[in-house]
């Protein structure tokens, strides 16, 4: 989304090579969470917490930036 509307604003709609992508979505996002998983299969608690702690932070602040990128 945020890719979307920067396109929109400054790059004349044109889409970012970024924001492609090969296979469908709910695929690529299963993929995502499997890798995740097994990436933090060996962390401890403190550290699982932590994590989620910042993708809370990491959510807000992206809203911030979409808030700011819609007015």
């Amino acid at each position: 989304m945020i890719g979307k509307k920067v396109a929109e604003k400054i790059l004349d709609k044109k889409e970012l090579e970024f924001y492609k992508w090969e296979g469908t979505l709910s695929q690529l996002l299963q993929n995502v969470r499997t890798t995740l998983n097994q990436v933090a299969s060996s962390w401890s608690r403190e550290e699982k917490d932590h994590c989620l702690e910042e993708t809370e932070k990491s959510f807000a602040y992206s809203g911030d930036l979409l808030r700011q990128i819609f007015t």
